[in-house]
């Protein structure tokens, strides 16, 4: 799955947020805003399961 910058994800341990940032080539890293308290932590992309919305751009 290819999260982007602006995603609406959901993780494995259920927690939803915002990417805000992403980075890597073999093991991709995101930066989530968490919605639950709004602070942001590093994680795997592998540790997403669901994209929830995407920003469409204009």
């Amino acid at each position: 799955m290819i999260i982007l910058k602006g995603d609406i994800v959901r993780t494995k341990s259920g927690e939803t947020g915002e990417v805000i940032e992403t980075w890597g080539i073999a093991r991709t890293f995101i930066r989530l805003k968490r919605d639950s308290d709004g602070r942001s932590i590093p994680m795997f992309e592998s540790e997403v399961v669901e994209l929830i919305r995407r920003k469409v751009k204009k």
